[in-house]
């Protein structure tokens, strides 16, 4: 069976920039807690402290405090912060894979994925929705335009990816009774 271009599919193309465009954020932004912070260059600190100065997000600027993530308070947060590294950004580069072949097969994949993603963001949306000294209504309209979507894709992912594999299962079900 011949490879239909991403161009041809746009959900897949849609999940395809996601994972793209989540690649460098996670690098420059995320994954800064998890570096020795002798080799950071300067100008991806200054990254994440412009996002912070920006946004007065409170979780970023938790990690970039050096707060202990695994203790306390924002031990979810931690939790979550490891998930990315350890399971999440391993699934960024398959499933650009996946997708750019076309392989059914990263589908359950992808779903532990959207969901997974879906179940992490939401928490973080509901924490800096709550009130943070010198967050201000900009803030968190700044803040909801930048988690929201890492919300909505995964959990249309997840949405998209069940269906996809529900076609699968019932199409092999009617062709097994036909036979």
């Amino acid at each position: 069976m011949a490879r239909v271009p991403l161009s041809s599919r746009p959900l897949d193309f849609v999940y395809f920039c996601f994972f793209l465009n989540h690649i460098p954020a996670s690098i420059l932004l995320d994954f800064q807690k998890f570096y020795p912070a002798a080799y950071v260059p300067s100008a991806i600190v200054g990254i994440r402290q412009w996002w912070i100065d920006i946004s007065a997000d409170p979780l970023v600027a938790a990690a970039a405090r050096g707060d202990n993530l695994l203790h306390g308070e924002l031990v979810w947060f931690g939790c979550f912060a490891w998930l990315e590294l350890l399971f999440q950004f391993p699934v960024f580069i398959l499933g650009m894979r996946g997708l750019w072949n076309g392989s059914r097969s990263i589908y359950v994949l992808m779903l532990a994925y959207g969901a997974s993603t879906a179940t992490t963001v939401l928490p973080c949306i509901v924490y800096f929705l709550q009130e943070h000294p010198n967050m201000t209504p900009a803030h968190r309209l700044m803040l909801l335009s930048s988690y929201v979507p890492f919300l909505l894709v995964p959990l249309m992912m997840t949405v998209d990816m069940g269906f996809r594999m529900y076609n699968i299962v019932a199409s092999a079900e009617v062709k097994a009774k036909t036979e």
